[in-house]
């Protein structure tokens, strides 16, 4: 499978460049092709990616920080690099100039856990891209169907002539899938929640555990950002005698009305700050 997103084209590259020629040397001077040879790769950033544009064009990419990429559709990761050409001298003409290529071919390679391409299983990919000298060259794989989610260790790797000349390695996660939004306590896609938490969500529910409600929505729905789910956990907290369930209801309530009757509840177990909160101190 050939992925499409290596190299940014720049249009006032041309295919080589020569040694300049004066108008004193120009009858002794010599141009030899030489031997087109490569220095180190320099990766100079890897990782999971954001593609950038400008007037509709491919310019680079934003590189975000992590330890796993995440395997979505659409998602890029891969590495941007820099190679420098090696120049040899193939005549002993002092006067001669070389023969300077502004890229060359290269095969990118990936190795990745096994996924189902074109019907068969695989687990490497390749293409052929170009390296350009003197600029940000970009190895990138781009998640374009589902066969591709696969968590695993994924090995991006460009080569030249046979020769490896850039590898990185990159560890690929599977995000979880998240639960819908809770508009009703107790009613929980609790599947898609580690077991402790689902643990605690069948003690708060089926044993009026009102702890178990608090650490639901403490650790549970607020770790997901869904707000008005943890609300109404923290409610039901309280109602069965948690103090900090009835503070925690208490701030995310969306009416003073609300807000002030979890601070009566809270009082009412004996809570001093809540008691402050509704004028309760006598």
């Amino acid at each position: 499978m050939k992925k499409t997103i290596i190299s940014l084209l720049l249009a006032t590259l041309s295919i080589f460049i020569s040694g300049c020629k004066t108008a004193s040397n120009t009858e002794s001077t010599e141009v030899v092709k030489n031997t087109i040879e490569l220095g180190s790769a320099e990766i100079k950033k890897s990782g999971h990616a954001q593609p950038l544009f400008q007037n509709n064009q491919l310019v680079g990419y934003e590189f975000k920080k992590g330890f796993a990429v995440p395997a979505e559709l659409g998602n890029f990761f891969g590495f941007s690099y820099q190679v420098n050409q090696l120049i040899n001298s193939t005549t002993e003409n002092p006067n001669s100039t070389g023969y300077v290529a502004t890229k060359v071919p290269v095969t990118v390679t990936v190795v990745h856990p096994e996924i189902m391409i074109n019907g068969k299983p695989e687990t490497t990919s390749s293409w052929e891209d170009t390296l350009y000298f003197g600029r940000d060259n970009f190895a990138m794989w781009k998640f374009e169907s589902p066969n591709e989610l696969v968590n695993g260790k994924w090995t991006i790797s460009v080569t030249y002539q046979h020769k490896e000349i850039a590898t990185k390695n990159f560890f690929v996660s599977v995000p979880p899938k998240m639960p819908k939004k809770v508009t009703q306590v107790c009613q929980v896609e609790i599947d898609k929640f580690p077991r402790a938490l689902q643990q605690a969500n069948t003690a708060c529910c089926t044993n009026n555990d009102a702890q178990a409600c608090y650490n639901f929505a403490w650790r549970g729905l607020e770790r997901i950002r869904d707000k008005e789910g943890a609300a109404l956990y923290y409610a039901k907290s309280c109602e069965l005698g948690d103090i900090s369930g009835c503070r925690q209801a208490a701030k995310m309530a969306t009416t003073p009305e609300k807000r002030d009757a979890f601070y009566h509840k809270g009082c009412d177990l004996k809570d001093m700050d809540s008691c402050i909160e509704v004028n309760r101190l006598n």
